[in-house]
């Protein structure tokens, strides 16, 4: 296959970081639709990609029209079982943004459509492609700091979320939407299944939001056991106020590693009335704007046959799993223990 055709579904930031990356910046790759259930937010989006007539209400007519091998899914959570069914059921490849689905038996859905179609199903776990946390991979599978011990990660934010996700009844709350991530960072930098997690929450920040949405949390602290008898640490924060912040620490047998920076390189200002001043990471689409072009890049070489899927549908549900763990932790006030299938299926 010479070009790899994309439909992104949502027109929102995420959405726009997608659609930008395989308009202009993803070799192999052509945008040729942006689909969002409000036509004219779908219509904005496509001019200022300078695509006019890719705007679709819905995912059918952009896959009849538009004729993508790949589709992208970017809107809310809730949203995203039915969406990768019909595109898996099109034949089409997926690249499902994070977290994967609400419930397992929604993921389970999800990977049995991409089974039975015969394609590949990516999750959003897009810091396994920024060059740093990579990096650290590679070394931790190259024994240069001895066996894992401890996996610390971070998650914090700048600003509330969306309304939506707000709610835990539509979102899985604060771990869910913010630091998926990171229970995906714990088990793959850790080389195990999460097994046990206990985890805390409450809203210090945003107090008055917990009327609204029942069971809010903008703050939370986990910890896991893997399989292999390592460690994970989470911490999360949403809204932190003072910029984006995702780093990771790995504690090895022999040696540390540590991943990620939230400052900006190539500027420091020093005067004597400021002192020392660096400018930090604002959002997340600055932070790992490398990250999402080679998550874009690998999507493509898979969908190519050059590549084999390096984060999949399964990952998404043992992340998930983790997720639902943590947050009855909270409501039980116990640690709470998650089964390790006999395979991988």
């Amino acid at each position: 296959m010479d070009e790899v055709r994309v439909c992104v579904v949502g027109a929102g930031r995420a959405g726009m970081v997608h659609a930008t990356n395989f308009r202009w910046r993803v070799s192999h790759a052509r945008l040729v639709a942006v689909v969002d259930v409000d036509r004219e937010r779908a219509a904005r989006a496509a001019r200022e990609l300078d695509l006019p007539d890719a705007a679709y209400p819905s995912l059918q007519p952009a896959v009849e029209q538009a004729r993508p091998n790949a589709v992208v899914v970017t809107t809310p959570t809730p949203t995203h079982p039915d969406l990768v069914e019909e595109a898996c059921r099109a034949g089409l490849h997926v690249l499902c943004e994070k977290p994967m689905a609400l419930t397992l038996g929604d993921c389970d859905r999800m990977l049995e459509a991409a089974r039975s179609a015969g394609v590949i199903l990516q999750i959003g776990f897009m810091r396994r492609f920024d060059p740093a946390f990579a990096a650290a991979k590679q070394q931790i599978l190259d024994g240069a700091i001895g066996r894992p011990l401890i996996v610390r990660s971070l998650t914090r934010g700048p600003g509330l979320p969306p309304p939506w996700a707000r709610d835990p009844r539509t979102s899985n709350g604060l771990l869910a939407e913010v630091n998926s991530h990171d229970f995906d960072t714990i088990r793959w930098l850790g080389g195990g299944e999460v097994v046990l997690v206990f985890a805390l929450a409450n809203a210090l920040k945003a107090v008055e939001l917990r009327r609204e949405y029942p069971g809010f949390n903008d703050t939370a602290v986990a910890v896991a056991r893997l399989d292999n008898e390592a460690f994970g640490m989470i911490d999360g924060v949403c809204p932190a106020d003072y910029g984006y912040d995702a780093r990771a620490e790995v504690v090895g047998s022999e040696g540390v590693l540590f991943i990620g920076d939230s400052r900006r390189r190539g500027l420091v200002r020093l005067t004597k009335a400021e002192g020392h001043v660096e400018q930090h990471f604002l959002t997340w689409r600055e932070r790992f704007a490398q990250a999402y072009r080679d998550e874009a890049e690998h999507l493509v070489a898979c969908v190519r046959g050059e590549a084999a899927p390096a984060v999949t549908g399964w990952d998404g549900r043992r992340a998930l799993e983790a997720v639902l763990a943590a947050n009855e932790s909270i409501q039980s006030g116990q640690p709470v223990g998650i089964p390790v299938p006999a395979r991988r299926p």
